[in-house]
């Protein structure tokens, strides 16, 4: 659900990259007093882990086995898990723009329309994702099922905003943008609500206390962390043997609905996460590059944090 940057014009990328910056600069103020020292390790990890799940394309057929699903795939986005593991919507914001700058690298999502995508997977994403949990929870259903709700609310309704985007923009039309969209991105919702719930469980069975604020606070997340990044270091190693070929919701509804060429001239650091001529030994490296910028925005930030 990244957009590339031939999308949207300069015009109305500016817009949303305004939106974006001003819900960022909210972000960073949110973390200064949202975010208590101990949990910033967590904060970092998860980060990187998203990351690297977000270059993991799932063919979309293995979750629902329908003819219309093959030659589609999906992958994590998880700004809906983000914003209930920190109990904020605003740590979605901050850690979907770490993910997002490092991946416009990559190709993966365009620089100037990188507002767009903020504004889509992290503060629609994140706001709504949140929300919808809270809300669900509030109606008594058990904390899964809400999750599972909120994770999949937090992909449909970005996808459906990315709709009208392009619409405006003038890259799709309207009513076939929104149902492929939609269908595309309400099957990846599916596999983002089990993932959602697969971590968040993860996490709480090693650290039950990480949901109750007040006794957070008082305890480290090393623990949690170190298991982290042995898994993560893990998932790197396997991510390019793991990903499906196949293009995800926005790219195939892109190959439906456009018919002419919209190419790009912006220069990327590795095309596809790739290091030329290197095989799958340049996939993998390629991701640890990723990492290694994931790490420098979260050591960033803890400067900023620990400063406020």
């Amino acid at each position: 659900m990244h957009i590339p940057d031939s999308f949207i014009p300069l015009d109305q990328a500016a817009i949303y990259w305004i939106i974006a910056i001003f819900f960022i600069a909210r972000a960073v103020q949110w973390a200064k007093s949202g975010i208590h020292e101990n949990m910033l390790p967590l904060f970092g990890v998860l980060a990187a882990g998203i990351f690297v799940l977000q270059t993991i394309n799932i063919a979309a057929n293995l979750l629902i086995p329908l003819p219309m699903l093959t030659g589609v795939s999906w992958h994590v986005v998880g700004a809906a898990l983000t914003a209930i593991i920190f109990g904020s919507p605003w740590a979605a914001v901050l850690l979907i723009t770490m993910v997002l700058a490092v991946q416009s690298l990559f190709g993966d999502g365009g620089i100037t329309v990188m507002g767009a995508n903020i504004l889509n997977m992290g503060i629609i994403g994140g706001f709504m994702g949140y929300y919808s949990f809270i809300g669900f929870s509030k109606l008594k259903l058990k904390h899964p099922i809400a999750m599972f709700a909120g994770a999949w609310i937090s992909m449909i309704l970005p996808a459906i905003a990315l709709s009208f985007e392009l619409w405006l923009a003038g890259t799709f039309p309207l009513k076939q943008g929104v149902l492929l969209m939609g269908l595309f991105q309400g099957i990846a919702g599916i596999g983002e609500g089990f993932i959602t719930i697969i971590v968040f469980s993860a996490i709480i069975k090693s650290r039950p206390d990480i949901v109750n604020q007040d006794s957070y606070k008082k305890e480290s997340t090393a623990s949690v962390v170190a298991i982290g990044i042995i898994a993560l270091l893990g998932l790197a190693l396997a991510a390019p043997f793991l990903a499906s070929g196949d293009p995800d919701g926005l790219e195939r509804t892109a190959g439906i609905v456009i018919k002419e060429n919209l190419g790009s001239s912006m220069t990327i650091l590795f095309s596809d996460y790739s290091i030329p001529g290197m095989g799958k030994a340049g996939e993998v490296g390629a991701i640890l590059v990723g990492l290694v910028f994931i790490s420098i925005l979260w050591f960033t930030i803890t400067r900023v944090v620990k400063k406020g």
